[in-house]
Order: C-alpha cells, then structure tokens, then sequence
C-alpha cells in the first residue's frame, strides 16, 4: 500500500508539472494579446509608449471604454465634435500632482462614438522607456530624439512667459517646454498617432497661452 500511495505522489506531481508549462503559456498569451496601453496594475512609473499610449489609455480608444476606466473628467473643452478631457491627478493626501488631458473626437461619418486622438500628461510619475519624463531638458530630449522640431511657440502675456512645443512627429511623441533662466525643461508630454503632427487637433490644450508660431 505504501509502495502504491508513494506511486501516486510522483504520477501526480509529473502531470502537474506537465501542465505549468502549459498554463505559463496561456498567461503569456492572454497577456500579448491586450490592447496597447492596458497594462496591469502596479506600483511605481506609469508607462508613456510613443505612438501608442499613456499607461491604460491608448490612441484610437473608444471614449467610453476611458470614462470606465478614468472616470467623469474633472475640466475640459468642446467644439464642432472635438474635444478635451482633464483629469486632476492626486496622490493619497488628495495633492493635486498633474493632469491627463485626451483630445478626442468622432470615429466615422457616423457620428456615433469617439475616440482618442490625443493624450498629454503632466505628472512626473509617467515615463518613456528611455527615462523621459515631466521636468527633463531640452538636451535630453533631442539625445533621445535627435530629429525632434519645434512645432509652435505659445506666449503668456499675463505671466510674461513662453512655451515651446518639440514634436518628434515621426515616432509620435511631444513635449511642452519652458525656459527658467537658461534651463530649458518639459512640462508636458502628449502621445499623438505617428507621422501626424502635434498640431493637428482643433482645440488647443493651452487656455491662456496666445499661438505666436
């Protein structure tokens, strides 16, 4: 009996073992197949993909699918079926720590959804998977993007100050940039669809900034 039951045991921890392989696999699967930008829940930075997403929240996203996962949007923006969403970002004291603003507007002819053309963030815990995020300068951005343009000049007549937009248009990926003495740093960083210029949405997401360029 005791020759049996130990018989047992190693039959059973062979088709167990044959089966890990196996559940690995499907896991590994189900996980390559979720959409860009739906990454699981984790401590830490928050993903930015250029091209492609913002952690959850990816380009070409049905709005309705962003509001189960964001929530009502705190602020925004709308005009002739475009438009911006804000999100105030918090930390666990309720300190408001940035924004996650998405410009969206109508799928097709059919006017029945939207989705998302647009995401700009402005909270230091996103980051590229080189190490951009809110706060680095110019220098490092261009190191990371040598072929990053200016694509417009904004100006603040009331704080007497200005804003550069650098667009790396082909990969997909912005940043706001403001001058502090001579340090040039980012203050934003927007993920656009590839190749499709930063410029292109309808409404600007800088209320209180005059375009001069």
């Amino acid at each position: 009996m005791r020759q049996f039951n130990i018989l047992s045991v190693l039959l059973l921890a062979l088709v167990m073992g044959c089966n890990e392989p196996k559940k690995k696999a499907v896991e590994e699967d189900t996980e390559a197949r979720l959409p860009a930008g739906a990454f699981p829940e984790y401590s830490g930075d928050l993903m930015i993909v250029p091209g492609k997403s913002i952690d959850k929240v990816f380009l070409g996203q049905d709005m309705s699918e962003v509001f189960k996962i964001l929530g009502n949007p705190s602020d925004g923006d709308a005009a002739m079926g475009k438009s911006w969403g804000i999100w105030y970002l918090r930390d666990s004291t309720d300190t408001k720590k940035g924004e996650l603003s998405i410009y969206s507007s109508y799928k097709d002819s059919t006017m029945s959804a939207k989705d998302v053309k647009q995401i700009v963030v402005s909270a230091t815990n996103y980051r590229t998977d080189k190490g951009l995020r809110i706060g680095v300068s110019l220098d490092e951005i261009k190191a990371v993007f040598p072929n990053v343009k200016k694509a417009a000049v904004y100006l603040n007549t009331v704080k007497k100050d200005s804003l550069v937009v650098y667009d790396a248009e082909e990969e997909g990926i912005a940043f706001d940039v403001r001058n502090k003495g001579d340090h040039f740093f980012t203050t934003a960083i927007t993920v656009h669809p590839k190749n499709v210029s930063v410029n292109s949405t309808y409404l600007t997401i800088h209320p209180g900034w005059d375009k001069i360029q």
